[in-house]
């Protein structure tokens, strides 16, 4: 399994600034194998629901009977991991979870689909711009629908439990959860109801409001320096000494990034806050003096260097350290507890044993070997960059407008990340992503509706400090104000949580408002199912025994 940190910042630059975050996989890798209670097998599903012939590919999912109770209980919590592949979220799977919690209280079934081009789910091996054409929000929405509808699932081969004749539930987090919205809106009547977890329905080109949250909610302190040293970096990189722009970039390790938008964009890529004391928050204390940062062995220092002198007792300032010392704390964390996640050693570069190297870094140039790595499995989730390019959703996560305090340099710009998109993926014969064909997204959020869509039976839960929050129905920027909870459409906002909080049952034990909002969110969904019962409508989508 993925560790905290190397999930976090494993994929680089698209990984902060446009990964559409999948929630963190489970604590242990969890595989269900085939037995009385579960498994997993495939589907065969087409590879363009628009053009049929072309065929199908198999789909891979999972299955979890252990809360079912029968063919007289045949509702389905249905999920799908997103944008990842699904062998890390077998714990999805169970009452560890939210969607099992779910299960075990109507008695269904958990079923789990891969999402189409992730894992071994994908209908080509080869991921250039030609065979990623198919990789299409319809096409994944379509999958859900057609999966959803016309599966044999080994534990009912009759077809009894497909949807619609079976109160099918969607429980999507993160980017799942958008689908699960965009679901009710664009191919509505298959799912009874749907829970929809730190979901960013709107598409935004420059999205500096992802920063909001992470600065509201991280210690003043903290903020405050960052914002300091993100105005540092802009003065340097503004001002025409190429000597203190090359010894600013020489703190941070990355002085063999010729590319100022290079640099603006990875000097500050420090982790959004998950948990209640990760890499994020062991960055801050850092920054303030307060804990000693755990050095790299192969990061290269002068002779002359002497680590920041600490003092864990010694009383933290709610306005900061200031700039000097901040700067030099934070560049000391990033060169050895945070760059060395990036290593660039591999036999595709010109110095591949170079434990300093920098050279995958080096994003604003199209000769990049990872722009050239088309497997499925890639490094960098070019599935993810392809579906933020082509839809396109963007995210683009930016420095905040002049006059606005901001933790990003503003040389970190929406345009640099356009021209990475066509770095990424360069015109094939007749294809070429949508945003290069000049789509907005204004078109997309035209189609589902964005912040607007309007839903019945979906769940909304949000956390108060997810930075996914101002992409969500729950964003203090969308206009008029924060979607309001009604009965129909009920909104959690968890006061002081982040990113899908409220999918593993541990962090509700952990945390009394985590926990309450799981309570009343199974409350609110068992109740939906039973109105499936209760509802003369069953008859008409075909209900029959």
């Amino acid at each position: 399994m993925k560790t905290l940190a190397t999930f976090l910042v494993f994929m680089g630059i698209f990984s902060a600034h446009v990964q559409a975050l999948a929630p963190l996989p489970p604590k242990k890798k969890v595989v269900l194998r085939p037995g009385p209670n579960g498994g997993n097998t495939t589907f065969d599903q087409l590879i363009d629901h628009s053009n049929p012939s072309l065929g199908t590919f198999p789909q891979r999912y999972w299955w979890n009977t252990t809360y079912w109770g029968g063919l007289g209980f045949p509702q389905v919590i249905f999920n799908t991991p997103g944008e990842s592949a699904g062998d890390f979220y077998g714990d999805i799977l169970t009452n560890e979870t939210l969607p099992g919690l779910y299960a075990q209280a109507v008695r269904g079934a958990v079923v789990m689909l891969e999402h189409r081009y992730w894992g071994k789910s994908s209908p080509y091996q080869v991921l250039d711009t030609q065979n990623l054409t198919h990789l299409t929000l319809k096409n994944s929405i379509d999958d859900v629908v057609r999966f959803a509808r016309t599966v044999r699932l080994p534990f009912d081969r009759s077809g009894r439990t497909n949807a619609p004749r079976a109160p099918w539930v969607m429980a999507g987090f993160s980017y799942s959860g958008a689908l699960a919205a965009w679901i009710n809106k664009l191919s509505p009547g298959t799912f009874w109801a749907y829970h929809a977890s730190s979901a960013p329905v709107e598409a935004i080109h420059d999205f500096w409001q992802y920063w909001e949250p992470v600065r509201k909610g991280m210690p003043q302190n903290c903020s405050n320096d960052m914002i300091l040293i993100a105005d540092h970096v802009d003065k340097m990189l503004e001002s025409d000494s190429e000597t203190e722009i090359r010894e600013l970039k020489a703190m941070f390790g990355l002085e063999d990034l010729q590319s100022q938008s290079d640099f603006a964009s990875y000097w500050d890529i420090f982790p959004s806050p998950i948990a209640r004391y990760d890499i994020f928050y062991q960055m801050c204390d850092s920054i303030q003096g307060v804990r000693p940062v755990e050095l790299d062995p192969d990061v290269f220092r002068p002779s002359t260097y002497t680590p920041t002198p600490i003092d864990p007792e010694r009383e933290v300032s709610a306005d900061g350290v200031g700039l000097q010392r901040a700067l030099g704390n934070y560049a000391e964390w990033f060169t050895n507890e945070f760059l060395p996640l990036k290593r660039c050693q591999g036999p595709e570069y010109s110095q591949p044993n170079n434990t300093n190297s920098v050279e995958c870094l080096v994003w604003d140039n199209a000769t990049n070997p990872k722009f050239t790595d088309l497997s499925v499995d890639n490094p960098w989730n070019r599935q993810w960059i392809w579906m933020v390019c082509n839809e396109p959703f963007f995210y683009f996560q930016t420095a905040a407008p002049p006059g606005h305090p901001s933790l990003s340099s503003r040389a970190n710009n929406a345009e640099y990340y356009d021209r990475l998109c066509r770095n990424f993926f360069p015109s094939q014969r007749q294809a070429k992503s949508s945003a290069s064909n000049g789509r907005t997204a204004e078109a997309l959020n035209a189609m589902t509706d964005g912040w607007f869509v309007n839903t019945t039976r979906l769940l909304w839960v949000n956390g108060e400090f997810d930075p996914w929050r101002s992409a969500s129905v729950s964003s203090e920027f969308r206009p008029g104000g924060p979607l309001q909870s009604t009965d129909d459409t009920p909104v959690y906002l968890i006061k002081g949580a982040r990113h899908c909080n409220d999918l593993f049952t541990w962090w509700g034990e952990r945390n009394q408002e985590i926990g309450l909002v799981q309570q009343q969110a199974v409350a609110k969904m068992s109740g939906w199912v039973k109105d499936f019962y209760n509802s003369t409508k069953r008859h008409q989508a075909g209900w029959a025994w």
